[in-house]
């Protein structure tokens, strides 16, 4: 089971999920992956809406498989951070793509925003920062100069941007 934290378990309740939930996946699935874990509970459900939130936007997320895929960032995070990421929902009305590492940390890419945000550590810190409208970290890729995020524009060295480094070592 994935762990929720209080602030957001109304909020998947609210949209059918419930503790203990599982479906049926389909066999393109990882079952070694975090992605497995995480579509195994909540394939199939939307929670969350749109509005405003405590330091960005809300979004919604709609699970599923795969909703999107192909994105340079995300083959590029995962050769620096040598693991596989998986795409495992949209948001903000299908406009971002969250995708989950071997580790479990969670990732939103969004061809709209250029640059890549890290949302959280686990699964249940990502929903959070999500679907009440906490501001993700930018990523600065070692092929970028500047990450446009949350309208402006940040330049290598930036202190709100999270390096690959910090990423890796904690």
């Amino acid at each position: 089971m994935m762990t929720l934290p209080p602030a957001v378990l109304p909020i998947f309740a609210a949209a059918g999920w419930f503790p203990g939930r599982r479906v049926h996946l389909p066999p393109t699935v990882p079952a070694s992956h975090p992605v497995a874990a995480i579509l195994s509970e909540f394939h199939g459900l939307k929670v969350g809406e749109l509005g405003p939130g405590i330091e960005c936007a809300r979004s919604d997320v709609s699970f599923w498989w795969p909703p999107d895929e192909g994105y340079e960032e995300i083959s590029e995070i995962g050769a620096l951070l040598q693991t596989e990421l998986a795409c495992f929902a949209s948001a903000h009305n299908s406009h971002e793509s969250l995708y989950v590492d071997g580790e479990g940390r969670v990732f939103v890419v969004s061809p709209e925003m250029p640059g890549i945000g890290f949302m959280g550590r686990n699964f249940g810190e990502a929903m959070e920062r999500a679907l009440l409208g906490l501001k993700a970290s930018p990523l600065l890729l070692p092929s970028h100069d500047k990450v446009s995020w949350y309208g402006e524009v940040l330049l290598r060295g930036d202190p709100q941007i999270l390096s690959i480094e910090k990423l890796m070592t904690g």
